[in-house]
C-alpha cells in the first residue's frame, strides 16, 4: 500500500508538468529553462516515502555551500543564486530525527543559467526492513523497534534487553528482541510488534536498570537509545499548558522509581536522585492530557507542555492507561480488573476494596474516598487493589493498609 500510492504520487506530479518522471534518489536532470545570470537555481520536492506522501517544512541542505531551504505545505523547494558545479543535497526533519533516519544524499549538477530539478525521498519501509527483520521470523514486519544500548560510564556491559508491548483492550504481552552489532554499534531491535501499540523496552544488569515506554508512530517505527548509568542526578523543568502559561499542582513522577514531585506557582519542578540512564517522565495535571516521554536523567531543564482534557461522558471506552500497569500486571498482591468489559460490571467501586483500605488513587493522583467512588461508571478503565499496602509499587506503598488506584479515561492518551 505504501508502494503503491508513492508510486501515484510521483506519476501524478511529473503529470503536472513540476518534476520528471523519475525514481526518488536517482541522478537528477536539469531544465533546458534558462535563467539570469550566471549562477543556477535546484528546485524540486521532498517525499516521506515511509507515509506515502510529500513532506512540509522540512530543511533541505545544498553540501559543501551550507545553503538550506525549507519545503512548503506541498513538500516544493528552491535554492536560487547556487554556483554551477556537483553538490549534494540532503534533508533533515524533527519527525524523521526523532526516528534516527538520516538522509544520505543526493549528487546534482547545477549549470550557469539553468534549473535543475530534484526529487527528495526518504528509504522506503521496505529497504528498512530489510535491512533490520529480514533475519527474524517477523520478517514481513509493518513496525520496527530499535535503538542503541549504551553505558554512560563506558562500563563493559553484560545486559538484558526485554521488550514488551500492550494495546488499548489487550492485556501486556512479551516482544521478542535481539542485541546485535551494526557498524560497530550496539543496538536492540524488536520486529512484529503491532501497529498503535505501546512498547515498553527495559535494559539491566547486574546491578542497574534502564527503561523507557514508547509509541509506534503513524510511520510505524520507533528509535529510542537505552542507557545504563550508575550516577544521578536533579531533573529539573516547567509544566506549561498549550498557552505557555505555568500549570502548579502538576505530578511529574519517574515511572518505577518512586520518584515524583509536583510543580510550583510558576509551573517548575524538581527532582533529585533521578537516574542518568533512560528513565520515563510521567506528567499529570487536572483539566490536562497526560504526558508521557523516554527521556535521559541527565537532560537539560525541561519544557514540558501540557494540552488540554476533551471528553464528555458520551466518550465510549478508548482504552486504559495500561502504561502504568504494564511492568506490574503480574505483580504479587495484586489484583487488576480491566479491560473492556469494567466498565459494564455490576459491582460497585466500594464492594471492590479491601475492607481495610485507606489509601486511594485517581489517576495517579491521591485523593479521599468519597472522591474515588464518585467515579462515574462510563470512565472506569481499570482497578488495582493491594490487600496489603507494602505490595504496591514505590509512589504508592503503604506499610498499614489495603491500596486501591482507579485509572478512568481521563488518563487515555
Amino acid at each position: 500500500m505504501r508502494t503503491s500510492f508513492l508510486a501515484f504520487l510521483i506519476a501524478l506530479i511529473a503529470a503536472a508538468g513540476i518534476l520528471p518522471a523519475q525514481s526518488p534518489g536517482l541522478p537528477l536532470t536539469q531544465s533546458p529553462m534558462p535563467t539570469s545570470g550566471r549562477a543556477g537555481r535546484v528546485r524540486g520536492f521532498v517525499i516521506d516515502s515511509l507515509l506515502g506522501d510529500v513532506l512540509p517544512r522540512a530543511t533541505i541542505h545544498i553540501m559543501p555551500l551550507g545553503r538550506t531551504a525549507q519545503s512548503d505545505s506541498a513538500g516544493r523547494f528552491v535554492i536560487d543564486s547556487v554556483p554551477p558545479g556537483e553538490w549534494v543535497l540532503s534533508f533533515t526533519h524533527p519527525s524523521l530525527d526523532s526516528i534516527g533516519y538520516t538522509n544520505v544524499g543526493t549528487r546534482i549538477r547545477v549549470f550557469a543559467g539553468a534549473t535543475t530539478t530534484a526529487t527528495l525521498s526518504t528509504s522506503s519501509f521496505e529497504v528498512l526492513r530489510a535491512e533490520y527483520c529480514a533475519d527474524t521470523p517477523d520478517s514481513l514486519s509493518q513496525t520496527l523497534t530499535y535503538g542503541g544500548v549504551y553505558s554512560a560510564d563506558d562500563a563493559r556491559l553484560v545486559i538484558d534487553v526485554a521488550v514488551s508491548w500492550i494495546s488499548a483492550s489487550d492485556a501486556p504481552r512479551p516482544g521478542t528482541v535481539r542485541t546485535v552489532s551494526l557498524s560497530g554499534r550496539r543496538m536492540w531491535i524488536a520486529c512484529g510488534i503491532p501497529w498503535g501499540t505501546w512498547i515498553h523496552a527495559s535494559m539491566r544488569d547486574s546491578a542497574r536498570v534502564a527503561s523507557a515506554f514508547l509509541q509506534l508512530g503513524p510511520r510505524g517505527i520507533v528509535m529510542h537509545d537505552l542507557v545504563l548509568s550508575s550516577g544521578v542526578t536533579i531533573l529539573t523543568g516547567v509544566v506549561r499548558d498549550q498557552e505557555g502559561r505555568p500549570v502548579s499542582n502538576a505530578r511529574v513522577s519517574v515511572v518505577s522509581t518512586g520518584l515524583a514531585a509536583e510543580s510550583d506557582r510558576a509551573g517548575a519542578f524538581a527532582i533529585a536522585n533521578t537516574p542518568n540512564g533512560s528513565v520515563t517522565l510521567d506528567v499529570r495535571a487536572a483539566g490536562h492530557r497526560p504526558w508521557l516521554a523516554a527521556i535521559r536523567g541527565n537532560s537539560e531543564r525541561l519544557d514540558i507542555q501540557l494540552q488540554p482534557l476533551e471528553q464528555s461522558a458520551e466518550d465510549g471506552p478508548r482504552g486504559s492507561d495500561y502504561l502504568r500497569l504494564l511492568q506490574r500486571s503480574n505483580r504479587p498482591g495484586l489484583i487488576l480488573l480491566a479491560g473492556p468489559g469494567l466498565a459494564e460490571d455490576s459491582s460497585s467501586l466500594a464492594q471492590m476494596m479491601p475492607p481495610n483500605t485507606c489509601r486511594w488513587w485517581l489517576d495517579g493522583r491521591p485523593v479521599d474516598r468519597d472522591f474515588f467512588l464518585a467515579q462515574p461508571r462510563h470512565s472506569w478503565r481499570a482497578v488495582e487493589l493491594y490487600a496489603r499496602g507494602a505490595d504496591a509499587p514505590p509512589e504508592y506503598r503503604t506499610a498499614d493498609c489495603a491500596i486501591a488506584l482507579l485509572w478512568t479515561a481521563a488518563a487515555d492518551w
